[in-house]
């Protein structure tokens, strides 16, 4: 295991030999005068190799600003790696919505919180679709509860009910303003709707 101040995970495998050399080769400039004009050969270091290379790198400013970055990248592709079905998104916000969002999130992890609102809008949407179906249906129920009242010679002891029906119908409520009421709401009107309609 390697002992020089590497990060936590950090093997000498052939993962991270070969994560070591792509990283290193772009910076051979810096490199050739820490070793004395020799070239730096990653594929034959062992571990002790490679934790006198880490020494090495300290020996000057430049070399622990290298070995520095050459962590730091490697913590965050590892933490990359690690974060399956997830993508790293960086972006402004107003410092206004970034208070808010804290003051939403409490003590849950921003990100946690930034999720579950986006989620949240997209159940939403999702219920308004299956609320404007309730309702079409509803109305295709009602609309045939209708014909049948029709056919049963009903009209004149439902006059004043269907009449009450036609007004509550008729008011000016739109699908998508019905579809904004809670979920528990709309079926509650729904129900007692068809209800009234089945005691008649």
């Amino acid at each position: 295991m390697v002992t020089v101040e590497t990060p936590n995970g950090f093997e000498w495998n052939d993962l991270n030999r070969h994560w070591v050399k792509h990283y290193l080769m772009p910076k051979s400039a810096l490199l050739t005068p820490l070793l004395n004009g020799d070239q730096l050969d990653v594929d034959s270091m062992d571990e002790g190799d490679f934790i006198n290379f880490c020494h090495l790198l300290e020996t000057s400013a430049e070399g622990r600003e290298l070995r520095n970055k050459m962590f730091k990248a490697w913590r965050s592709k590892k933490s990359r790696d690690s974060d399956n079905g997830k993508k790293l998104y960086t972006f402004n916000m107003s410092v206004k919505a970034g208070d808010q969002l804290k003051k939403i999130a409490k003590k849950a992890p921003l990100n946690a919180t930034l999720e579950l609102l986006i989620f949240a809008e997209s159940e939403s949407h999702r219920s308004i679709h299956s609320l404007q179906q309730q309702l079409k249906q509803a109305q295709q129920e009602n609309l045939q509860l209708k014909a049948q009242l029709n056919s049963a010679s009903l009209q004149t002891t439902l006059a004043d009910d269907q009449a009450d029906m036609q007004a509550l119908m008729n008011t000016e409520l739109q699908v998508t303003e019905l579809a904004k009421l809670e979920k528990s709401k709309l079926i509650k009107q729904i129900l007692l709707l068809k209800r009234q309609l089945d005691e008649k």
